[in-house]
């Protein structure tokens, strides 16, 4: 074992003197032990089972490494193997060490931002505008809990990021919309107790009342929802002139923002059939339908990183960063622009989703992805 190594472990392990943590700072502000680091740092984050389950102390020792990882290149398209939650994680709870390890002379430059830009771009919060069959436009987040009465007779109940329906009757059709812009998000409760969790930048157009017939829902983003069961009125979520989700009762995920390359529906738990061109494809739990135009790709999912979103984390496996670059800018309301192609580079873990824009964008850092912030406008430089 070497001595970087011997340091390395004894501090993750808290057993090293001050003279040895002394020493270990100095060997990794050299920079000739980045690899090695990144090697150490695989292994231990790999070794550490469940990310959640991190003690704080190695949190911060592993985020204080991490952090000097920055100047390493990276190979283009190498994937980029680190547990996301777990720096993530830590950089909440690093202390003083910081000041020292983020004034290493030999780490190159990889942005241009200054710290009120970054503190300014917070994540995504509980708030969203309700549209109502008039027209008429209430911004929920600037409400007091209670209600609001619809001209069509339903009772709207606004309480704690969640909005309900009751008292409606059957007539004629009237439809709200409840839309959230990027960086917000929000919880619906339907006329039939069907809940929604609307994710950043979607919309959900819905009648206050349903019909004795059917149930039927558009769907502009992504949502997830939990059916409230009635074998005599199917539930249906219409993503687009030829796309539906037909549902009895269960529980499904689904994706139909404009800038991803499929609308994609996950089913948790019950059945569903998804339609493209007319053609019903029956999904069983577990299972993922891809639709582009007419064709349909079922494929095994990770259920729970498909609802992720829904739990409060980011969560990728071999993702492209166009990919995470779509989901950042929907969340933290910015728009990110490639200003020289697209680079091959692909993110695997998990982070939370409740940091501000300072630390995912550290994080981008230690990945090697090169960029600038200007305003609201995240330029990939590399």
């Amino acid at each position: 074992m070497s001595r970087f190594e011997s340091l390395f472990r004894k501090s993750l392990e808290n057993t090293s003197t001050e003279a040895e943590r002394q020493e270990l700072m100095q060997l990794i502000a050299r920079s000739q032990h980045d690899g090695e680091l990144l090697q150490l740092l695989d292994e231990v984050i790999a070794g550490s089972g469940d990310e959640r389950a991190l003690p704080d102390q190695r949190a911060k020792e592993i985020l204080a490494l991490i952090v000097q990882a920055g100047g390493q290149p990276q190979v283009r398209g190498r994937a980029v193997r680190m547990r996301w939650w777990a720096a993530a994680a830590s950089l909440l709870l690093l202390a003083g060490a910081a000041g020292y390890l983020l004034r290493r002379p030999s780490v190159p430059v990889t942005a241009t931002l200054t710290p009120q830009t970054m503190e300014e771009i917070r994540p995504a919060s509980q708030s969203a505008i309700l549209t109502l069959d008039d027209g008429s436009q209430v911004m929920l987040d600037s409400l007091h809990q209670g209600s609001i009465r619809n001209a069509a007779g339903a009772v709207i109940h606004l309480g704690e990021n969640t909005l309900a329906y009751s008292g409606s009757k059957a007539g004629a059709a009237a439809y709200n919309t409840l839309s959230t812009p990027r960086g917000k998000l929000f919880h619906l409760v339907l006329p039939d107790g069907t809940e929604v969790w609307l994710n950043a930048a979607s919309s959900l157009r819905y009648p206050v009342s349903f019909n004795a017939a059917e149930r039927t829902v558009e769907l502009n983003g992504e949502a997830y929802f939990e059916v409230k069961q009635a074998a005599t009125r199917p539930f249906r979520v219409k993503t687009g002139p030829q796309g539906e989700v037909r549902v009895l009762g269960t529980g499904f995920n689904v994706n139909a923002y404009t800038n991803e390359p499929a609308v994609t529906t996950t089913l948790l738990h019950g059945s569903v059939q998804v339609v493209a061109a007319e053609r019903p494809t029956l999904l069983k739990p577990g299972q993922q339908a891809a639709v582009t135009g007419a064709d349909v790709k079922i494929q095994t999912a990770d259920t729970s990183q498909v609802t992720a979103w829904k739990e409060g984390l980011f969560q990728f496996d071999n993702a492209g960063i166009q990919q995470v670059m779509n989901q950042l800018e929907r969340w933290y309301d910015i728009t990110v622009v490639y200003e020289k192609g697209v680079p091959d580079i692909r993110f695997g873990g998990k982070m939370e989703r409740d940091l501000d824009l300072r630390s995912v964008l550290r994080i981008l850092e230690i990945s090697n992805v090169h960029y600038r912030l200007e305003e609201r406008k995240l330029i990939i430089t590399q």
